[in-house]
């Protein structure tokens, strides 16, 4: 368990994911990489099918990465050797392309309390994740 992948999203509250991954990280002296996916730009377009919005610029108007900064410090004042990655796209996908190709030993993710018709409607990304991934998982609710 040297390398551990954690996604995770902007506004999301990481807490209980951060305690579990620190359990796993201090007893096999992992290395914690924590992966954010962008997929604002494919929204901007879906809302703007007319062409209207100049979706680059809104997007690097908004884009900000701080908030994977504050949660790399997290970890790092437990002495967890933390590093970050961020990815633009579909974020089940390109969740599962970075936990194939970064060789990592155990995804952890944290699943968000949904409604049965929304996840029905739409599912989740945890869902997809689970049902397409060939590394070991842990889902923290």
């Amino acid at each position: 368990m040297k390398k551990i992948l954690i996604p995770i999203e902007k506004n999301s509250e990481e807490k209980s994911t951060i305690d579990e991954a620190v359990k796993i990280a201090e007893k096999f002296d992992s290395t914690i990489t924590l992966f954010n996916v962008d997929n604002s730009k494919e929204l901007l377009r879906d809302i703007d099918s007319g062409g209207f919005i100049d979706e680059d610029k809104l997007y690097e108007k908004f884009k900000d990465t701080t908030f994977l900064d504050e949660v790399k410090m997290m970890y790092r004042n437990k002495g967890i050797t933390t590093e970050t990655k961020v990815s633009e796209g579909d974020p089940a996908s390109a969740i599962l392309d970075e936990a194939e190709k970064g060789d990592y030993d155990l995804v952890i993710m944290k699943t968000h309390t949904m409604k049965e018709r929304k996840r029905f409607m739409l599912g989740s990304v945890t869902n997809k994740v689970v049902h397409h991934i060939n590394v070991p998982i842990m889902i923290i609710r």
